[in-house]
């Protein structure tokens, strides 16, 4: 009994200790702790963070706070899982303590450094999330090694970078971490890792399922061993530089090697073998040739990417696929889209820009499952079939950009579930049909671009719309009455139509977006924009707007204008609303006038003002620029000095004040623009020599400063600009030698330095001119800004210019295309002969070195120059011949070589027979036509003898020296015979007449 009575209190004295945890929560080490690591994060109280943390407490249950998870019956912390907005601060080492932690997840927080050493306690961690802070790499790395039970890891988005420690890959080999070559899940995307070890060294994690390495600075080929992953399922590996065979594992279900350099035709037969594959994505690769047939045979393929690539010919596929994007290549012909018809599961279908012609198929309204239609970028003609009504699935319709004519079937109101459909630049006409109204789903209509060419009913668009654009022809025009019930509009694209709505109109909708282009709109800004309070792009060009700017226009939040090509006068003023939203203005083209204002929006990045009557000085201060990656006010009266404080503009990439008044010289303060790409100041009045701090804004593309006064010598230091296209110094004062190294302008397109003062030698390196060299070139892309507001994401594309002689005159060019090879060094003092090294710039267009001091012959290898359009070396003092194969060069439409010291016959044949003797004129010794010397012979005489070519050219030069010498003499004596007989008696006139019209018949000619 005592005994009983003893355990029972003992019992009862236990109890208390069990309940302890129950009672009390959580464990106050593991409290104190997570308190610990809360102190080491760095965020605002009113951050998005501390309303997470807001519940941790000191003396509070940690088990009831956020983000913190607890054992049931234990109570000891197990998960801890925190999504910050990126604050800041370390993982402190007192989560050590929490030694039943199996879920980590610390994401999006800014956290740097490392994970402390202890964690290696934490043994029963099996899911490790770390995404997107800015971790170090190899410490990190080093600490997962010893995680025996990770199941989970994601590092993505961190600062990882080389490759990955040697130990992840030793880890089956170590009997004490057996259990880490079991991790199914590896995610390490967005870092720098690179090389080709790393995969080899994620080859032992032998029990992997999924590889996530997307975003790094992979290269080289897959290692060979990725094919002894038993148990790969999906292997992630996009953005990276892998190239070579494609060696995988047959479990693989979902393989996405998009934007890597696999290149050529095996790659896809080699896929062939993996017969459980559902996902393939080789996209943005190199891959060329046809697709294999033995695609037709992977029964699980569900999805198939192969976009931007090579590919051409048939187009074999699963009968078990149901999204297809064969988008980019060049697949052509009609029957791609017929066999497309075969696979009737297909939900989701993009050829895009590609080679396809023919008409649309009408067997593709037998894809009931169809969601999704894209085939623009085509050459698709013919009507639209009736049949294309019958897809009630489908969603997303896109065939704009081809050559479909007819007009649009009425079966299309049909399509039930029709959210978006483009048609827009076709060759389609009548009008929209009725049926429209009955596509009660859909929110986007584009069709502008066509012939329509009759009335659009207002009852035709259905209530649904949020986005339309249209054009009408001249006799048709949109009306208010036509928008009136589109209240969810929320963009408008109207172009090349008459628009008449009134001002004081009062719209059911606002909008986000209004474009209206060539729309014949007159008098004033429509006073009706200004009810639109969620304007945030507004594009009104080339219409007939006049009056000035209203100032309600900038009390609006409108972050996009664009009023270019209109008659809008009077000064530019802008209030403290449009300090705070606005990120583009073009007001380009106009009759502005004044000054500009002083003071902008801080987040501005475009300021179009060309081609307008501004006045004054460029404002010294512009207060707010720091935005500006776009600064145009070319064509103006601007005067005074180029302000050095645009050099605080640190994002600048395109400043052009060309034609003006300014003056001064480049501010030595434009050495900090880094990322200038083109600086365009030609026809002003700016002096002194070219500041070799130019050449620290190694991103330039384009330089002109023509038409000024520099002077002094072309500074070394421009060999630099290694990514210059365009260097344009004509018309200035520049002396002195060409500097060598403008050879080391690789990428250089044009060259200009055309009415200086130059002198001396044109140095060997310009004929090396890498660009130059080649018959295909790099695209010279026009300049893109990407604006990305509040809700919308656009490109603004701004157009750059240049004025060179071409053809023997002064051309602006507005478009550089990719093959413009040009360089013009005319009207200098150069001297010397022109080395036959010329021929080496095989893709020239334009050469002149007209009005210089060149001697010596013409070399032959000028005819290797086979894209030449305008050979110009009159006005120097080369002799010799003209190269006789010149007649082979078929592009070339100009050609100067007058006021020479040319001799012997101008070759035939070829171009050379379409250029006039203006081409020839001033070289006394040459001869042929178009030159009245010696182009026309009589039928019995000897035709003059050909350029010799043999070996012995010495003598029959002699010989035909001789020749030509007693052919002249007889000719000469003969017509002074003539002559005398004409001036001295004239009653013998008749008489010689008739004698040479009956003998001499081409010498009469000649005196007639």
């Amino acid at each position: 009994m005592a005994r009983s009575t003893a355990r029972f209190l003992l019992l009862i004295t236990l109890i208390p200790l069990f309940l302890l945890p129950f009672c009390c929560g959580c464990f106050h080490t593991e409290r104190d702790a997570l308190l610990q690591f809360k102190a080491a994060i760095n965020y605002s109280s009113r951050s998005f963070l501390s309303s997470y943390l807001s519940s941790w407490e000191k003396g509070g249950d940690c088990c009831l706070w956020d983000d913190i998870s607890c054992h049931n019956t234990a109570r000891h912390v197990v998960s801890l899982e925190i999504h910050g907005d990126y604050y800041g601060g370390v993982i402190s080492k007192s989560l050590c303590t929490l030694t039943s932690l199996a879920t980590i997840r610390l994401t999006y927080m800014g956290l740097t450094g490392t994970l402390p050493p202890c964690f290696v306690n934490l043994s029963s961690l099996a899911i490790l999330d770390l995404s997107y802070n800015e971790l170090e790499a190899e410490t990190v790395l080093s600490s997962i090694c010893l995680l025996s039970n990770l199941s989970v890891v994601d590092l993505s988005g961190n600062l990882l970078n080389g490759s990955l420690p040697s130990c992840l890959g030793y880890l089956s080999s170590l009997t004490e971490l057996h259990l880490s070559s079991s991790l199914p899940f590896l995610d390490l995307e967005d870092n720098v890792l690179e090389g080709e070890t790393v995969l080899s060294s994620i080859c032992l994690l032998s029990n992997l399922s999924k590889i996530y390495l997307s975003r790094n600075q992979l290269n080289g080929s897959l290692p060979s061993c990725v094919g002894n992953l038993s148990s790969l399922k999906e292997l992630h590996l996009p953005y990276n530089m892998l190239s070579g065979n494609i060696p995988l594992s047959s479990s693989l279900a979902v393989l996405d090697l998009s934007y890597n350099n696999f290149e050529g035709e095996t790659a896809l037969s080699n896929i062939c073998l993996l017969s459980n594959l559902s996902e393939i994505d080789l996209s943005e690769n190199q891959l060329n040739g046809s697709l294999p047939s033995c695609l037709s045979s992977l029964s699980s393929l569900i999805e198939l990417h192969l976009s931007g690539n090579g590919l051409s010919g048939n187009i074999p596929l699963s009968s078990s696929l149901a999204v297809l994007d064969l988008s980019a290549n060049n697949f052509e012909g009609e029957t791609a889209l017929s066999n497309i018809c075969l696979l009737s599961n297909l939900s989701e279908i993009d050829l895009s820009t590609n080679q396809l012609n023919g008409s649309l198929p009408s067997c593709l309204g037998n894809l009931s499952s169809l969601i999704s239609l894209d085939i623009h970028g085509n050459h698709l003609s013919g009507n639209i079939p009736y049949s294309l009504g019958n897809l009630s699935s489908l969603k997303y319709f896109d065939v704009s950009n081809n050559s479909l004519s007819g007009s649009i079937p009425d079966s299309f109101g049909n399509l039930s579930s029709l959210e978006s459909m483009d048609l827009s630049y076709n060759h389609l006409n009548g009008t929209l049909p009725s049926s429209f109204s009955r596509l009660s789903s859909l929110t986007e209509l584009y069709a502008d671009g066509n012939a329509f060419n009759q009335s659009i009913a207002s009852s035709v668009l259905p209530s649904s719309i949020e986005g339309l654009s249209l054009s009408l022809d001249d006799q048709h025009m949109i009306s208010e009455a036509f928008l009136h019930n589109l209240s969810k509009l929320d963009n408008l694209y109207l172009s090349n139509c008459e628009v008449n709505i009134s001002s004081t109109w009062i719209p059911s909708f606002q909008l986000g977006s209004l474009f209206m282009t060539s729309c014949k709109v007159d008098g004033q800004i429509p006073l009706w924009i200004s009810t639109q309070f969620s304007l945030l792009e507004l594009e009104l060009p080339d219409n007939n707007l006049v009056g000035e700017i209203p100032s309600w226009l900038f009390d609006m939040s409108i972050q996009y204008i664009n009023l270019t090509a209109n008659h809008l006068e009077g000064r530019l003023l802008l209030n403290s609303s449009a300090r705070n939203s606005l990120v583009v203005l073009d007001v380009s083209r106009n009759a502005l006038s004044g000054q500009i204002p002083s003071i902008w929006p801080p987040n501005i990045e475009a300021l179009l003002l060309n081609e307008n009557f501004l006045t004054g000085n460029i404002p010294p201060q512009l207060q707010g620029f720091c935005s500006l990656e776009i600064v145009n006010l070319a064509n103006n009266y601007l005067n005074g000095i180029i302000p050095p404080s645009l050099a605080n503009c640190s994002e600048l990439q395109n400043l052009n004040l060309g034609d003006n008044h300014l003056r001064g010289m480049i501010p030595y303060e434009f050495s900090k623009l880094s990322e200038l790409q083109s600086l365009l100041i030609k026809n002003n009045q700016l002096t002194r020599s070219l500041s070799p701090s130019i050449s620290n804004c190694t991103a330039l593309h384009l330089l002109d400063v023509g038409q000024n006064f520099f002077k002094g010598q072309i500074p070394k230091s421009i060999g630099n600009l290694t990514k210059l296209k365009v260097l344009a110094m004509r018309k200035n004062h520049f002396e002195g030698n060409i500097p060598a190294e403008i050879g080391q302008l690789k990428n250089l397109q044009i060259l200009d330095l055309s009415s200086n003062q130059l002198s001396g030698l044109i140095p060997y390196s310009i004929f090396s001119l890498q660009a130059m060299l080649v018959e295909i070139h790099q695209e010279f892309s026009e300049v893109q800004l990407e604006i990305v507001g509040q809700s919308f994401g656009m490109f603004y594309t701004y157009k750059i210019g240049l004025t060179m002689n071409s053809k023997g005159r002064d051309e602006h060019y507005t478009y550089i295309f990719p093959t413009m090879m040009a360089i013009d060094l005319s009207n200098n003092h150069l001297n010397g002969d022109l080395p036959s090294d010329v021929g080496k710039l095989k893709g020239l267009k334009l050469l002149n070195l007209s009005m210089n001091n060149f001697s010596g012959v013409i070399p032959n290898s000028i005819v290797q120059l086979i894209w030449l359009e305008s050979l110009d070396l009159s006005a120097n003092h080369f002799s010799g011949q003209i190269p006789p194969d010149l007649g082979s060069l078929s592009y070339l439409g100009a050609l100067n070589f007058s006021n020479n010291h040319l001799s012997g016959n101008i070759p035939q044949g070829g171009h050379m027979t379409t250029f006039n003797k203006s081409s020839y004129s001033s070289n006394p010794d040459l001869w042929g036509c178009p030159l009245p010397k010696k182009c026309s012979w009589p039928e019995f005489a000897p035709s003059p003898p050909p350029i010799s070519t043999s070996i012995n050219e010495e003598e029959q030069s002699e010989e035909s020296v001789g020749y030509d010498m007693g052919v002249g003499l007889s000719f000469v004596a003969g017509f002074t015979i003539v002559l005398v007989f004409i001036v001295l008696k004239k009653k013998y006139f008749e008489g010689v007449d008739s004698v040479l019209k009956i003998f001499f018949p081409w010498l009469h000619n000649l005196t007639l």
